[in-house]
């Protein structure tokens, strides 16, 4: 039973600290806040979490860590080509639906609420490692002989990770949220069978 009752505390700790870090950011969110609503003395957080900054952690690390590992995944030199073609349809875009439904206020959080944190600069990581997942997933597509410059694929990695916070901010449904994801994917892949096309009439 005391378990029990350490487990709920524990949780709703968890909650309202997602709802102070969301609604101010982490220089100005406050133990005194998240205890007040969460119902509980400020000294029994300590009981479960060193500092504000663990508390951060342990609410942004599990989105952090499952973002970065989706990034990364696609180009594992173990995973075969064809599955690489289709890893948007089948694992990026399903993952990125079910982020934005379950853990879009940790994202906000973790990407504008960081600033004084260890992930102050996670935005950037994200579109770095964007830029590289777009930039590998091209060159099998692309002709050797085309150059483009790296700034290409920030760009359109900037974009990209742009966007999908745009659809987090302004998150209204599950079902909103994948016909945005669906019409603002459908634009950036026209674009990139644009671009194809173009690099083959010009080298063909």
């Amino acid at each position: 039973m005391a378990q029990v009752l350490k487990e709920e505390i524990k949780n709703k700790i968890y909650q309202m600290t997602i709802e102070e870090f969301y609604h101010h950011d982490y220089q100005t969110a406050t133990l005194r806040n998240i205890a007040g609503n969460a119902g509980i003395p400020v000294g029994l957080i300590y009981s479960y979490y060193k500092n504000k900054a663990d508390l951060f952690d342990a609410i942004v690390r599990p989105v952090y860590a499952a973002i970065k590992h989706m990034l990364t995944a696609a180009e594992s030199p173990n995973m075969p080509y064809e599955h690489k073609q289709n890893f948007h349809v089948q694992v990026e875009l399903p993952f990125l639906l079910h982020m934005l439904k379950n853990n879009r206020r940790e994202i906000i959080i973790l990407s504008d609420k960081s600033q004084g944190t260890v992930y102050e600069n996670t935005k950037e990581e994200f579109i770095r490692l964007t830029a590289e997942h777009i930039q590998a997933q091209l060159k099998y597509k692309l002709k050797d002989e085309l150059e483009i410059d790296s700034l290409f694929y920030h760009m359109l990695a900037n974009n990209f990770v742009e966007s999908l916070l745009e659809i987090a901010r302004h998150y209204k449904n599950e079902q909103w949220a994948e016909d945005m994801m669906r019409l603002f994917t459908q634009q950036y892949f026209s674009g990139v069978d644009s671009l194809l096309k173009d690099s083959y009439r010009v080298l063909g």
